[in-house]
């Protein structure tokens, strides 16, 4: 997502005329309430969080956290039929559950298995769902229509499984963890781009692009009707 970020700041006025957005207005007011919420609560947390955890411990957590997506990575694989990744995200998940100390480590990447992620949002890519449009949710940001029903759908089966009491605070942690692995991406953009909400949806629209088959045909499609008008 990092270098996306980037070039999409560099890029942006070419790419936001050819981002479909119709519920733009509906999205910029989201993207201004999430940005109050990162300026007012989530910034300062991870100032802190930075400032008092080293950053071998704040590795350390990082890793924890992955390792335990990648049951969801591994579910994704089977669901899209992608076994190779769904073993993948298996074995990674018990070698670095084990000799990793719970993920801290990541031990798997040691023996050759590298993190690869998945998400609920490629299988339903993988089925050949059409994204839909363009959408931001409330503090987790840039989505799209399918691609936030998919993690609408997951999410409510872990809070299911796992329960709400263990569900809530994992899911609090990780997004948590991961928004301090990108602020000072984020804040670069907030700060240098004349319009960040464009930056983002180009960011977004540009990474589903290269991982989904149906929203990259989908997007040069797009282009193509764009260049004969």
């Amino acid at each position: 997502m990092r270098p996306l970020l980037l070039a999409a700041l560099l890029l942006v006025p070419g790419l936001a005329q050819a981002a479909s957005d119709p519920l733009e207005g509906v999205n910029r007011r989201i993207h201004g309430f999430n940005r109050l919420v990162q300026a007012w609560v989530l910034d300062p947390v991870v100032t802190a969080y930075v400032t008092h955890a080293p950053a071998p411990v704040r590795q350390g957590i990082a890793n924890a956290f992955a390792n335990l997506r990648e049951p969801i990575t591994a579910i994704s694989g089977l669901a899209a039929g992608d076994f190779g990744l769904a073993w993948h995200a298996t074995a990674r998940f018990g070698i670095n559950s084990s000799l990793g100390l719970g993920g801290v480590r990541d031990s798997a990447a040691e023996w050759g298995f590298g993190r690869r992620v998945a998400v609920p949002a490629d299988a339903a890519c993988a089925w050949g769902i059409p994204s839909g449009p363009y959408l931001v949710l409330p503090i987790l940001g840039p989505s799209t229509l399918r691609d936030a029903g998919a993690l609408l759908a997951s999410s409510a089966g872990l809070a299911q499984v796992l329960g709400p009491q263990l569900f809530l605070p994992w899911r609090g942690g990780d997004l948590l963890v991961e928004y301090s692995q990108l602020s000072g991406e984020l804040g670069r953009v907030e700060a240098q781009a004349l319009d960040p909400y464009a930056v983002y949806r180009s960011a977004y629209l540009q990474r589903r692009a290269a991982l989904c088959a149906v929203d990259r045909a989908a997007q040069a499609a797009s282009e193509q009707a764009a260049e004969e008008d």
